[in-house]
């Protein structure tokens, strides 16, 4: 599997996706996080929150992916810690 995108197919789903950011969800269709079934919230500065949007926006990911990422490095250096 690629792990690079085309720059031109990253624009065009990029666009539908935000013409379609505020519709509904089709009858029946039920969102899920597979095998992530829990939610942490943490309070961050705006200065914070900025940053981590700065650092997300460059690696060309969203924020919480990042922050998830950012979590399970540390589990896995404290497990072989």
């Amino acid at each position: 599997m690629a792990k690079t995108i085309d720059p031109a197919l990253a624009a065009r789903l990029r666009e539908e996706s935000e013409q379609t950011r505020e519709a509904a969800y089709p009858a029946g269709a039920r969102p899920t996080r597979p095998n992530r079934s829990k939610v942490y919230s943490i309070r961050l500065s705006e200065e914070e929150q900025a940053r981590v949007e700065q650092v997300a926006d460059a690696k060309h990911l969203p924020a919480s992916t990042l922050v998830r990422s950012w979590i399970l490095d540390r589990l896995n250096q404290e497990k072989t810690a």
